[in-house]
């Protein structure tokens, strides 16, 4: 499973990267990578960061989602 979190520039892309982060070490898969270049989060098609990959597939938008809510969406896809 890979998990990309998109942004970096501001305090709820920073929190939602590190809830991913914990997010996945408790659901036992790869830790996210974060990709902040405006130019890749165009090619996912997001307009609005933070905004959530897993494995290709753009999952959450605009806002920063809890660490439980990230759980969710990574144990779905398992």
């Amino acid at each position: 499973m890979k998990i990309i979190t998109l942004g970096y520039c501001c305090k709820k892309s920073k929190q939602n990267h590190e809830n991913a982060v914990l997010a996945a070490k408790n659901c036992g898969v790869d830790e996210p990578i974060n990709v902040s270049d405006m130019n890749e989060i165009l090619s996912y098609g997001v307009m609005m960061t933070p905004a959530i990959v897993i494995d290709g597939k753009v999952v959450s938008t605009g806002r920063s989602l809890s660490v439980d809510q990230i759980e969710k969406l990574i144990r779905e896809r398992m």
